[in-house]
């Protein structure tokens, strides 16, 4: 486990469920410790668990706060939802609650889903409210697609209104998902509408999230039919129109179920990067892993971007920056060419400033390489195609035959981030490389984040790469974490 991308010892992070409060984020999320009957059954009996944080990065572990239910409750297992303070001097969270196993909660062999709820005085210890659990209003939703509820007080209404991943009634699977809505005056009577938002787009609307900032209203949703991914929508007002920007994306696959949250002047998005089967870059994606965070800032069109928390820099200190390395040069206008830095830790961050030739095909950074540069991972810029890409050598486990290498897929396809070359100047990127552990993460000019797993940690070298073009590199400092022990 790392020590920037925060693991519990006893567990994985599934979805986060953060909450402001006196200047701190209170990160509850979904506690998985992978006890499913299957290899493929993930979050089996999720309790809520806390975190609690002010920069993203300095943990504070405080274990379990909602347990699940028994054998005859409807929440077996607890699911995604939300945390609010109530008119009532509480607070209360609402969840999604399901028993997949218990019949009595079951519908033609399907498990029904549940909204329950719960109230605390001080965020720690909560009691729930069985009799306050209530199901879909089966003459506008299905009753199987009635979960993380997000709540919040709509100031134009003045009352509370709940988002949820629903269903419209008889909508098909593949694009029936919506954004389902509930009203209510006393957080405790709620009244099912029409559809907040409804594209008709994905299967589902996934961890609702909604937060103004400037003059402009966000809804963050996550989706697995089209792609996995965390998508935003922009509207003036509550009514929309919700209109979609070119990059409506905070991160790549490695990057799920982002809920954000604002202290004091700063959004942050939370989420989960993805472990892979068999802790191997070949294995299939699997639901939770470890917790990470992204600043959120606001373009002056209104588009979001995304930048590191201020934790990342907290754990790093100049005195253990390595010595200043001179700026390099690198130019191969037939192929490709490569420089290697030096060795690099397991946890640590590289910073650089890339200026590129202006018909160069691809260039990029490459970590935990061998000697000669050819295996290991790349994050490569690739500006004919408008898009930074992360890849990896081999690619996959290598078959028979010589061309069984995933040719076919020049890159990670889940791992691409659009990208605007035209809107830099002279050709200049600043990137900023975290690697911990088995994660890289990837940002650049403080606007764009590309996540990644990386599990083969024995490759000590780093350095950069062109092809068919040339680069010059400069400003390049690596830090080491200097500090004691990072979670407190």
């Amino acid at each position: 486990m790392g020590q920037i991308f925060y693991r519990p010892k006893d567990g994985w992070v599934g979805d986060t469920i953060p909450f402001a409060y006196d200047g701190k984020f209170y990160i509850f999320y979904l506690h998985d410790e992978r006890k499913g009957k299957t290899q493929d059954e993930y979050g089996y009996r999720t309790s809520w668990n806390l975190l609690i944080t002010e920069d993203g990065v300095n943990i504070k572990d405080c274990g379990i706060v909602l347990p699940v239910g028994e054998y005859e409750d409807a929440d077996y297992a607890c699911y995604t939802g939300s945390v609010i303070e109530g008119n009532d001097g509480k607070f209360h969270m609402f969840y999604t609650a399901q028993n997949n196993y218990n019949p009595k909660y079951h519908r033609d062999g399907r498990p029904l889903q549940y909204v329950a709820h719960a109230v605390s005085e001080d965020l720690m210890h909560w009691e729930k409210l069985p009799e306050l659990t209530f199901g879909a209003d089966e003459s506008i939703y299905e009753p199987f697609d009635w979960r993380d509820p997000y709540v919040f007080f709509n100031e134009e209404e003045k009352c509370f209104d709940m988002l949820l991943a629903a269903r419209l009634k008889g909508a098909s699977e593949k694009n029936g998902g919506c954004v389902g809505l509930c009203r209510s005056y006393d957080l405790v009577n709620w009244k099912a509408m029409s559809p907040f938002y409804n594209p008709k787009s994905y299967m589902t609307h996934e961890c609702p999230d909604l937060f103004k900032m400037g003059n402009k209203w966000y809804l963050i949703y996550s989706t697995f039919s089209e792609k996995f991914v965390t998508h935003y929508r922009m509207a003036d007002s509550l009514k929309g129109p919700w209109v979609a920007p070119i990059e409506d994306t905070f991160d790549g696959r490695a990057f799920y179920a982002a809920k954000t949250a604002k202290a004091g002047e700063k959004r942050v998005a939370f989420a989960w990067v993805p472990t892979k089967r068999g802790d191997s870059d070949f294995g299939q994606y699997e639901w939770g892993g470890d917790f990470i965070a992204h600043e959120i800032n606001q373009k002056e069109n209104g588009n979001l971007c995304v930048k590191p928390v201020s934790g990342i820099f907290n754990v790093f200190g100049n005195e253990m920056k390595s010595a200043d390395i001179s700026p390099i040069e690198i130019q191969n206008n037939e192929g490709e060419s490569f420089y290697v830095i030096g060795e690099m830790n397991s946890t640590c961050m590289i910073e650089a400033k890339i200026e590129y030739g202006s018909n160069t095909r691809s260039f990029g950074i490459g970590l935990r390489q061998d000697n000669s540069f050819s295996n290991g991972y790349y994050l490569r810029f690739e500006p004919f195609y408008n898009r930074v890409v992360a890849d990896m050598w081999p690619r996959c486990i290598q078959g028979v035959n010589q061309w069984y290498v995933d040719g076919d897929k020049p890159f990670m396809v889940e791992l691409e981030r659009p990208f605007d070359y035209r809107s830099l100047e002279n050709n200049k990127v600043d990137i900023r490389v975290i690697a911990d552990d088995t994660i890289l993460c990837l940002y650049v000019n403080d606007i764009m984040a590309l996540t990644m797993r990386a599990y083969n940690n024995e490759r000590p070298f780093w350095g950069f790469f062109v092809n068919d073009g040339s680069i010059k590199v400069s400003d390049i400092c690596m830090y080491y974490i200097c500090k004691g022990e990072n979670y407190v």
